[in-house]
């Protein structure tokens, strides 16, 4: 996906570059800020935990300097499943690829002991603590938190934030730039993210999965993009929805078929936004038994 063009830099004129992990427990924001900072929804956002499986993306460029972005899954203490697994593993890898690792935190929850165990161990190599969430807690109630992120990591520095109402971002971007290395950019100066677009079609819509279906049940969905197809007047997409038992299809195709239909409205309509122009979706849901504990069907699946 790509911007507004913008002009190269004087060939003369030296350019910075780095790769910046963000990561951090689940649930604490590492998405609001790539969405952030980038000024595009690259990262599906929900109030559930885990909402991000995938590595996503995304690429900041300002006169210059170039910040590539990677929104990392959510860490997990103990990762039971195999999806669980994977999804750490890929964390983990954002992580060691990373020239700066952004570790976020949620202020309003304070440290955890995924913090406690990952903080130190990144702490030797170059290492940003961003205390996100900070409009809904009162300032002084920071200063604990960083104390207690020096006891863990002594030096490492703090950033409070706000991903949300965009608080303090200016310093996290500012930080970054003095630890850039001179170098070429990564990506063209136009590039927004290395994804293609049928990724985030999925993306939105497993989106809505994650809305408009309860408990347990959106972790049990796989989505597959089977057909992206730009046509002259609109864009035409076929995609399936797999769970893993007859039973789950019953719920995400609702009385009627009016969960489908719902989830297929929003999500089209989230398309639609991403790309400026019409979409045709089509959506179709799928029984595939213990999906989840199928290497070969994961790696079709992104995951």
């Amino acid at each position: 996906m790509h911007s507004g063009s913008r002009p190269m830099p004087d060939a003369e004129v030296e350019t910075r570059a780095a790769v910046v992990a963000l990561a951090g427990a689940p649930n604490v924001g590492k998405s609001t800020l790539l969405n952030r900072i980038i000024g595009q929804p690259l990262s599906i956002i929900t109030p559930k935990p885990q909402t991000t499986r995938a590595r996503v993306l995304g690429v900041y460029t300002e006169g210059t300097l170039q910040l590539v972005f990677t929104d990392t899954p959510g860490v997990l203490e103990q990762p039971r499943t195999l999806i669980d697994q994977r999804t750490v593993k890929r964390a983990r890898a954002g992580i060691r690829e990373a020239d700066v690792t952004c570790w976020i935190v949620a202020a309003d929850r304070g440290l955890g002991p995924t913090d406690h165990q990952e903080i130190p161990r990144l702490a030797q190599r170059q290492l940003l603590v961003v205390l996100n969430k900070i409009d809904l807690v009162k300032k002084p109630s920071l200063l604990p938190l960083m104390a207690e992120v020096d006891r863990l990591a002594p030096r490492t520095e703090c950033i409070p934030l706000s991903a949300l109402t965009g608080e303090n971002v200016e310093v996290l971007m500012r930080r970054l730039g003095e630890l850039a290395s001179p170098g070429p950019w990564l990506y063209p100066q136009d590039t927004l993210t290395d994804q293609p677009m049928r990724f985030f079609a999925a993306e939105l819509i497993r989106e809505q999965i994650m809305r408009q279906l309860q408990q347990e049940l959106p972790y049990r969905v796989a989505v597959k993009v089977e057909t992206y197809r730009d046509e002259p007047r609109r864009t035409y997409i076929e995609a399936s929805i797999y769970v893993d038992a007859a039973s789950a299809r019953k719920i995400v195709i609702g009385r009627g078929g009016e969960r489908i239909k719902a989830i297929g409205t929003a999500a089209r309509r989230r398309i639609e936004e991403m790309i400026g122009r019409h979409v045709y979706l089509a959506l179709e849901v799928r029984v595939k038994k213990a999906w989840q504990r199928d290497p070969r069907f994961l790696d079709e699946v992104g995951l």
